[in-house]
């Protein structure tokens, strides 16, 4: 019997690393398969040292022949920043994208020197992938050319609806299709996946238009610098700021690779435009008075090394706060972000900087997602037969299936999925809930994808919390003969000239750990030793825990 199956990889139970496969299994045959979105997660306060996080595409591997295409919804990170990882491992895989997007995706992989064929898809085309073909709805969300998918196959027709909302004012003046929205569910949606991060939210999510009067709210009385940070892909919002600084007489520079890739990607494309004479070249700073400047600064989220967290620890080569000048931040913190969203506002503000965000004022920043008054709006009309909320925590999809209900939708037709859980439908639209994969994280540390396990970020945390005591051993190269005494250093653990008790302490049961003959000829028993007997010496006298690290030092 035909099914289609979906596997999540990523974006069930968690708000990020969308990642979804559609597969046509066919009686007979070989199966089919397309992706939708392919982007990455940030790193939680555990995961110490940790860039991004990528899909586990473990279950793609070898099947790589059968994948027909990646299709792209939208432009943020984490639905298209995991791609530079991915498709070196899946082989040239074509990617469909919207102008905007595409021109993201391009950027990105180039920083990767990655040169792989991006598709740009246009509104109410149709492109067929093998059994399956899809069609883009626009939709607003807060990065511009957001898109929808139709997909059509064999079984019947599925909705993927990414992240949106309904913004009938927005600043490109592109508003939703929800005639085409309308026209979809009238011809019959077997299956509905649909945004639910916001779905808490009563009502419905303000326009991202509002923003400009608060833009110019903000500037109007800053004696100093007035300085913006937001998401480096929220071109409507990066406009507004900039429109209401030309308004001021002010210049606008660019702070920050991401957001000056991204404005001149929006430029060349049409989706961003720039006031006559209101742009200065950040080398120009210091030709103007700083009364007269804006600056657009990516870090909003307090990303380590980015160019507001450089301003705020004082080591930029270029902008020094001063008393006067005011920072806005147009963005909330990413959930788990903010520890380093917070050291930022209190860095800034110890500089001098008057620092505005949404907790202490309304309308800096509003949510690019649809809010439970949309979402009813949404369910009806696209009218699904089955629905799978996406994009969410738990308690997001919880309430979601809540308001689906409220719709009269049968219980039985809301399906909350697990982590990896696969779901297929039938060739009669039947949903059977199948195997759930075994998704593991899979982290990016630098230049290594996937080689930093809950070990190492176990040892990590360890460290950071309790500190690390290195004991080096000198031994003879050749013959491993002891040829001195086991020094220790300690870092995070004791102050070592205060805790000169405790360190003698430690080296007596170094000595009495070491071979009696003098020659270490079991270094993993030795060092075993080592680890427990001053492990239990550290733990009773101070009560913590460091990492003990033996190290041979040949000589």
């Amino acid at each position: 019997m035909n099914k289609i199956r979906i596997v999540p990889l990523g974006g069930i139970s968690h708000v990020t690393r969308n990642m979804f496969v559609y597969e046509f299994w066919p009686e007979s045959g070989e199966v089919a398969r397309i992706i939708v979105d392919c982007g990455f997660g940030f790193p939680e306060e555990e995961m110490l040292g940790v860039d991004v996080v990528l899909p586990d595409i473990s279950y793609l591997k070898d099947k790589e022949k059968t994948i027909l295409g990646i299709v792209i919804t939208h432009g943020h990170d984490d639905h298209i920043g995991a791609l530079p990882y991915i498709l070196p491992q899946i082989g040239p895989v074509p990617v469909y994208a919207a102008p905007l997007t595409a021109g993201f995706i391009e950027n990105n992989l180039a920083d990767f020197r990655l040169n792989y064929p991006i598709t740009v898809v246009k509104d109410h085309e149709a492109v067929n992938l093998g059994p399956f073909s899809f069609e883009y709805v626009q939709v607003t969300h807060s990065v511009p050319n957001s898109k929808h998918i139709v997909i059509k196959t064999p079984i019947g027709v599925f909705y993927h609806g990414s992240d949106f909302k309904f913004d009938f004012t927005p600043v490109d003046g592109k508003r939703p299709d929800l005639q085409k929205m309308a026209l979809v569910g009238k011809q019959g949606v077997l299956c509905l996946l649909s945004d639910c991060l916001r779905v808490e939210k009563e009502g419905f999510t303000p326009s991202e238009s509002l923003l400009e009067q608060s833009f110019e709210r903000e500037i109007r009385n800053c004696p100093g610098k007035f300085i913006v940070t937001t998401i480096s892909s929220n071109i409507h919002r990066i406009q507004q700021a900039v429109k209401a600084a030309a308004s001021f007489n002010r210049k606008v520079v660019f702070l920050g690779r991401s957001i000056e890739e991204n404005i001149a990607v929006a430029q060349q494309l049409g989706f961003f435009s720039m006031p006559a004479n209101a742009y200065l070249k950040k080398s120009k700073i210091d030709s103007i008075p700083e009364n007269k400047l804006c600056l657009i600064v990516a870090g909003s989220q307090g990303q380590a090394d980015s160019t507001l967290v450089r301003i705020a620890n004082d080591s930029h080569d270029r902008v020094q706060i001063k008393p006067g000048d005011k920072v806005v931040f147009s963005a909330d913190p990413i959930p788990g972000n903010e520890n380093a969203f917070y050291q930022t506002i209190d860095k800034l503000s110890k500089l001098g900087a008057v620092v505005s965000y949404s907790d202490i004022l309304d309308n800096l920043h509003v949510s690019g997602h649809a809010s439970s008054g949309e979402l009813k709006i949404f369910l009806s009309l696209i009218k699904p037969q089955n629905v799978i909320p996406i994009g969410g925590s738990f308690r997001h999809m919880n309430h979601f299936r809540n308001l689906a209900l409220s719709l009269d939708m049968p219980k039985d037709k809301i399906h909350l999925l697990a982590d990896g859980q696969i779901i297929s439908f039938d060739q009669n639209g039947v949903a059977h809930l199948e195997e759930v994969l075994d998704l593991k994280t899979i982290i990016v540390d630098g230049s290594g994808v996937g080689d930093v396990g809950p070990v190492v970020l176990s040892d990590r945390k360890k460290m950071s919390q309790e500190g690390i005591v290195v004991v080096t051993i000198p031994v003879k190269q050749g013959t491993n003969q002891i040829v001195g005494q086991a020094e220790i250093i300690s870092r995070g653990f004791v102050y070592m000239k205060r805790s000169k008790d405790l360190m003698e302490e430690a080296k007596r049961i170094i000595q009495k750990d070491l071979p009696e003959l003098g020659k270490v000829s079991d270094w993993i028993k030795t060092r075993t030793k080592i680890e427990k007997d001053l492990g239990n010496l550290f733990y009773k006298e101070t009560g913590r825990e460091p990492m003990i690290l033996p190290v041979i030092v040949k000589i």
